[in-house]
């Protein structure tokens, strides 16, 4: 039987209210990159650096945090509106992700050393960084014409640091489980199957999710498990995860399972009022769940 429990913080009765804030992106030199270009935007310099078949940019990141990544093409003609494909790899060891814009001329972009040339329009890809530090390489497809020039930025995630948390209780769930690791006890809540969970946020907020998956008897070494998030009622993202045992949390009462690690990610909620749902689609397994947010983002320390 489904609960149903209005809004709450575990520690009060106040209902979700974020503080609005600037995007917090700040300006990030890469590690390596061939070749840089000084760019007058609507009369500001700027700095970019260039992407051709034969050169790369990197950059060391250190996450949770994301990573901006803005570009503009050179255009062959004014009237041109061409595609274009960024391939982004951290820590070179995934198939590269690719990011792929569309272009069109820039009525605000020049060349700051006057020569001539068509620039297109700043197009701009949010990565999630994971926990860590980690290596991000971007480059042009292999075969590429293209002349890129790129630039990047970084926002440092709310969670960075010994940020005060305040664990979240959905507003519907089927199924609490309590964990405990040196006699703390955490509460997450199952999803999967007949189990669901979801929650009421206000925004602009970043949450964030602990999942582990629970192994059963007949489970063993790593498991990966995808999470889907329904943003009022779209799939807005699927995360892919993978984790082991833990050896350090087990079930506060009896049960025929054990617990995975926590995989952590973060979910950007935007400006308004948002309901989230979580399921693991086609998969007879089952996930558990737990909900952060930052506790200045509830009482609203930090406003200007």
């Amino acid at each position: 039987m489904r609960k149903y429990v209005i809004l709450a913080l575990l520690t009060s009765g106040l209902l979700v209210s974020a503080i609005a804030a600037d995007n917090g992106f700040k300006y990030l030199k890469p590690s390596y990159f061939d070749q840089m270009m000084k760019l007058t935007i609507a009369g500001k310099s700027r700095t970019y650096f260039v992407l051709t078949e034969y050169s790369q940019v990197s950059v060391t990141v250190e996450g949770p945090s994301q990573l901006k990544v803005m570009s503009r093409l050179e255009l062959k003609s004014a009237s041109e509106t061409p595609n274009y494909t960024l391939e982004v790899s951290i820590d070179d060891g995934k198939k590269p992700r690719l990011v792929r814009h569309t272009s069109k001329l820039s009525e605000k972009a020049d060349m700051s050393d006057g020569s001539e040339g068509y620039l297109g329009v700043l197009r701009s890809k949010v990565l999630d960084i994971p926990s860590g530090k980690h290596e991000v390489v971007i480059k042009l497809p292999k075969g590429s014409k293209d002349r890129v020039l790129v630039r990047l930025s970084q926002k440092t995630n709310e969670f960075t640091g010994r940020t005060s948390v305040v664990p979240m209780t959905p507003f519907e769930y089927t199924s609490a489980v309590d964990l405990v690791t040196n006699e703390t006890v955490y509460t997450y809540y199952r999803v999967g199957g007949e189990d669901r969970v979801a929650l009421h946020l206000v925004g602009p907020a970043t949450l964030k999710v602990l999942s582990r998956i629970e192994f059963g008897p007949e489970m063993k070494g790593s498991q990966r498990w995808r999470l889907q998030l329904i943003e009022d009622g779209k799939l807005k993202k699927t995360y892919s995860l993978a984790a082991s045992t833990s050896d350090v949390i087990q079930y506060k009462l009896p049960s025929k399972f054990v617990p995975s690690r926590a995989e952590t990610f973060f979910v950007e909620v935007p400006a308004g009022e948002h309901v989230y749902e979580f399921r693991l689609p086609d998969d007879r397994r089952t996930s558990l769940l737990r909900f952060l947010l930052p506790s200045k983002e509830l009482t609203g320390d930090g406003q200007e």
